[in-house]
């Protein structure tokens, strides 16, 4: 994410580390909780983190803040698009090629896949057509181009001042799919995913804060919609999802009113830099690491200890050797076209 200066690179520190925190958990949810479950560890683990993969939805929450942010900096929609592209597209391909190495020695085969499905993986957007992704959590990423869409959509009818009114309409889909699921009737799939409607409310929660944060609106004007996304939230996902929304709600309105101090440690602040390619490596990597260190006999917490340092190795590898360099190349080659410097986001 991008960092301004005085308060806002501050509270940005912040988000960054919330995201790092995102990223951890759901790490150590597919290497305890979730690894157990399809493979089954040989010993018994010392913690599991069953809640972990909920911080898919905290980070969905972050980027409704941090994409608003970006819209409404942004001066030209090319701006916003190279933004995104140098920001997620390196980093991701780096992460399809080493994850697609570490499985060829063929540990988990079934973890494998074919050359036609790891080139529809590199247009990241291979889960529209219903195409196995090279690794399972990159379903997250087609969400997120989805959100962006949408968003950009918003910013070039300008209509982002209208934004909280028509997060009624945007929220309100999700009832609609699920009133029609009741009465037995199918919208189509795709459109769904297209306008994220499983998942705006937690987009909606960040977007609100950043709205908050910025000055925009009074927090009693942005109620409504937060009352109503939250709402949705205990409606139709339940009280855990509830609980995430809360806790979502909280760090980002804690952020955006006077920041959270707690956040400013640098353990965090390296987690948060290296998130995104957590994200990407940590499942097929850390069960690789996991399966073959059991299978040799190595005690269950070594073996999930080792997993953790070699995908955090990894991440750190790719952040710093391919994602960093890469989108200060790109930006640094679009801002010499003459185009104005895009922030870091």
């Amino acid at each position: 994410m991008g960092t301004d200066s005085g308060t806002h690179g501050a509270r940005l520190v912040e988000l960054d580390a919330l995201r790092g925190l995102a990223a951890l958990a759901v790490t150590l949810f597919h290497v305890t909780s979730r690894y157990d479950v399809v493979y089954g560890h040989n010993g018994t683990p010392l913690f599991g983190v069953p809640w972990g993969h909920f911080g898919v939805q905290l980070f969905f929450a972050i980027s409704g803040f941090v994409i608003f942010m970006t819209l409404r900096r942004t001066k030209r929609p090319m701006d916003f698009a190279v933004s995104r592209f140098s920001r997620l597209y390196p980093a991701y391909w780096a992460a399809i090629l080493v994850t697609t190495l570490a499985m060829l020695p063929g540990e988990l085969p079934e973890l494998s896949r074919p050359a036609w499905v790891i080139g529809a993986n590199l247009t990241m957007v291979h889960g529209l057509f219903d195409i196995p992704s090279v690794d399972e959590v990159y379903w997250t990423l087609l969400v997120e181009l989805a959100f962006y869409g949408c968003m950009f959509a918003l910013y070039m009818a300008r209509q982002l001042d209208r934004i909280e009114l028509i997060l009624f309409g945007w929220i309100g889909l999700k009832w609609v799919w699920a009133a029609t699921a009741l009465a037995g009737i199918e919208l189509p799939y795709r459109i769904g995913l297209l306008l994220i409607q499983t998942y705006v409310p937690f987009f909606a929660i960040g977007i609100l804060a950043y709205r908050f944060h910025a000055g925009d609106r009074a927090f009693r004007q942005i109620l409504p919609p937060l009352v109503f996304a939250l709402a949705t939230i205990a409606a139709l996902d339940g009280t855990p999802h509830l609980v995430v929304g809360l806790v979502a709600a909280a760090a980002l309105f804690g952020i955006a009113r006077r920041g959270l101090k707690l956040l400013h440690i640098a353990p965090l602040a390296w987690l948060g830099t290296i998130s995104y390619t957590l994200y990407l490596v940590h499942e097929n990597i850390g069960w690789t690491v996991i399966h073959r260190l059991e299978r040799a006999g190595v005690d269950t917490n070594a073996s999930i200890a080792a997993a953790l340092v070699v995908v955090l190795a990894v991440a750190s590898a790719i952040t710093y050797a391919v994602e960093r360099p890469a989108m200060r190349a790109i930006r640094r080659l679009y801002a010499s076209g003459g185009r104005a410097s895009i922030d870091r986001a």
